[in-house]
């Protein structure tokens, strides 16, 4: 059984680098800032942030999610300056199959210095060892060689789903990744 009342804490995860942790109102600025690069949005579901007032909707839905339990949404804070970076995400949890997604963003400026691996890998743990998922995946378009080369780090391939969504106006092609609690614990247990 998973544990999804921690959804309603204070949580705050840290690594070298960066805490983890729920978004807050006064961080509109910087998700605006990270949210309306083309090339930052280019790959996921939602759309390149016009306005401010995108940013807030991003934050009223992560705030319904929350209280709905169905996703657990963190941003990513540099501790050197308190700047909001990006995001980490359980989405679509299932607590029936204690399952989750795993879905991210990362402000271009960041792209290859280790961060999103920093946050993955912390954000791996409190999964499988605060809520006690069974099994992590995510999906990743098969053209998004950058994410391909930081989930295979961390998850197992296991395949590809040709045309599974119809992303911006166009069909893609996505590749899945997982992990689970019994491969999680093994992998840590032989570094």
């Amino acid at each position: 059984m998973i544990y999804l009342d921690i959804i309603d804490t204070k949580i705050k995860l840290e690594t070298k680098r960066l805490i983890l942790r729920k978004p807050l109102s006064e961080d509109i600025d910087d998700i605006f800032e990270y949210a309306k690069d083309e090339d930052v949005a280019r790959f996921t579901k939602f759309k390149a942030h016009k306005t401010l007032q995108d940013a807030k909707m991003f934050l009223q839905i992560v705030k319904q999610q929350h209280q709905n339990k169905t996703a657990l949404t963190f941003l990513l804070e540099l501790k050197e300056n308190k700047k909001v970076i990006g995001s980490i995400s359980f989405l679509n949890i299932s607590e029936d199959n204690e399952r989750s997604e795993i879905g991210f963003a990362l402000s271009k400026t960041y792209w290859g210095k280790g961060l999103m691996s920093e946050a993955i890998e912390k954000f791996l743990e409190f999964g499988f060892k605060k809520i006690k998922f069974n099994r992590l995946e995510t999906f990743s378009n098969i053209e998004n060689f950058r994410s391909i080369r930081l989930l295979n780090t961390f998850m197992q391939k296991e395949g590809i789903l040709k045309e599974r969504e119809k992303i911006k106006g166009r069909f893609c092609s996505l590749n899945i990744y997982s992990i689970l609690r019994k491969e999680y614990i093994l992998k840590k247990s032989f570094r």
